[in-house]
């Protein structure tokens, strides 16, 4: 097996160590020279992932090491899933990882900014991904250090249910990080109206804004969305409370105008907007002919009349996923009503459940 490595076309050999883990090649390429030269090109280990969830803190980290001190500048993607970092145990290691583009942190919960900002500042100008998700001692520390060395670079974040960084971390990141063109940040308590307006002064270029679980968004920012923002094709502006009749701050007229300006939008997130009505189905029907998911759960005022709710999704051809949830008593004939004339539908979510469109 030993002599036989470095004969392996590369095809095979590539196919054959896709099965193993870092942890596993690098183990490997230690029981030998030839498992070394056959382990040497930079495709092994352009993209290292690690998804743990050990109990030993020590580990994950100590695999990061190993990598770094032997393949650090090969390294494209670094991705760590629910890995322990203790305070302090990436930064010495983080300084080889120069060349990393996609940097992947999520669900490390100890994870704190003195490691974050060690594997951010490595390499200058080069990261276009950073995913922190549910990092719950990152603060805004880390966005400014994100700022301050990826400024032209960076293209999407998600700092999702990150929450200590605040409104004024997230508005001096996107200022400075102009050509973001994905911005996540599902509940985050930073989501403000005033946050995304800046989102949208800043980031002309931007097609995925995910903020669900904002509490106060106002019109004003989809106005501002509306008028900065002509390639959005993703938005999610759901309430944390969906369960709110009437509480939501979005108006019919200011997501009418929204999707006046942004013809382009393709999945679209209302979940709890409790004020708009079935006026808006229609504006998403003439101006967004590429809408391909709509999420309306509890928007009371839209799925309150299911005749006149189903004829303005008969007109929405593009539409292949949507969902309801929330109905409050939304009855078996009228949804089957409902499926009955959008066969266009893959999927038709009813409080979870997966309705089969009747004429599919």
């Amino acid at each position: 097996m030993t002599a036989d490595a470095v004969t392996l076309s590369d095809a095979v050999l590539s196919e054959l160590l896709a099965f193993l883990t870092v942890d596993d090649l690098l183990v490997l390429e230690r029981t030998s020279r030839a498992w070394r030269q056959a382990l040497a090109p930079a495709r092994f280990w352009s993209h290292v992932q690690l998804i743990h969830e050990w109990n030993d803190s020590e580990m994950a980290p100590a695999v990061v090491r190993l990598v770094a001190n032997r393949h650090g500048p090969q390294v494209k993607q670094l991705t760590l899933v629910g890995c322990v970092v203790p305070k302090g145990t990436l930064v010495k290691a983080a300084k080889l990882f120069t060349s990393v583009t996609h940097l992947t942190v999520n669900g490390c919960q100890t994870i704190e900014n003195v490691d974050f900002t060690a594997l951010i500042r490595a390499s200058h100008e080069q990261l276009v991904e950073v995913r922190a998700v549910k990092c719950l001692r990152l603060t805004d520390a880390a966005l400014e250090g994100i700022g301050s060395n990826h400024s032209q670079s960076l293209e999407r974040i998600n700092f999702s249910y990150c929450r200590q960084i605040s409104e004024g971390g997230v508005e001096t990141l996107v200022q400075r990080c102009c050509n973001l063109r994905s911005i996540k940040l599902k509940g985050s308590p930073a989501v403000t109206s005033s946050v995304v307006a800046c989102i949208a002064q800043s980031c002309p270029m931007l097609d995925t804004l995910l903020v669900g679980g904002a509490k106060n968004l106002t019109d004003n920012c989809l106005l501002a969305l509306g008028d900065h923002c002509p390639h959005l094709t993703s938005l999610d502006i759901s309430k944390s409370n969906p369960f709110g009749f009437g509480r939501g701050g979005i108006t019919d007229n200011a997501l009418k105008y929204l999707v006046s300006r942004c013809p382009r939008l393709e999945h679209l997130t209302l979940c709890g907007q409790g004020r708009l009505t079935l006026q808006v189905l229609s504006s998403l029907a003439f101006s967004c002919p590429k809408l391909d998911t709509l999420d309306i759960g509890g928007c009371h005022g839209i799925i309150s009349e299911p005749i006149a709710f189903g004829a303005e999704l008969k007109r929405m051809q593009g539409l292949h996923e949507l969902s309801v949830a929330f109905t409050r008593g939304l009855k078996g004939e009228q949804i089957n009503f409902i499926a009955s004339q959008c066969p266009q539908l893959k999927a038709f979510r009813v409080d979870g459940d997966n309705i089969a469109a009747a004429h599919a």
